[in-house]
């Protein structure tokens, strides 16, 4: 089985902001070996948070819509009524 320090630099900022707030909570109110896993964490977790801010952001470049085509006007029996006394 793989260690959890072994899966951080897989896992995305979103993952890594969640198992730094449990490790942060551990380390307060966890049980002994608790307490000394999540404090060997941190430093490792805090490392790859910093080298994701640093990396540069993909420029993400946006897509006009397609113009929409023009339709003709509707005319004749699809815009009549139905008669009240067919």
């Amino acid at each position: 089985m793989t260690s959890l320090a072994d899966k951080i630099p897989t896992l995305n900022e979103s993952d890594l902001k969640a198992l730094r707030a449990n490790a942060a909570r551990l380390v307060e109110h966890g049980s002994a070996v608790q307490v000394t896993t999540a404090a060997d964490i941190l430093p490792l977790i805090d490392a790859r948070l910093a080298e994701i801010a640093s990396a540069p952001k993909p420029l993400v470049v946006r897509k006009r819509a397609a113009p929409k085509k023009k339709l003709a006007p509707v005319t004749g029996h699809q815009t009549a009524l139905p008669d009240k006394t067919a």
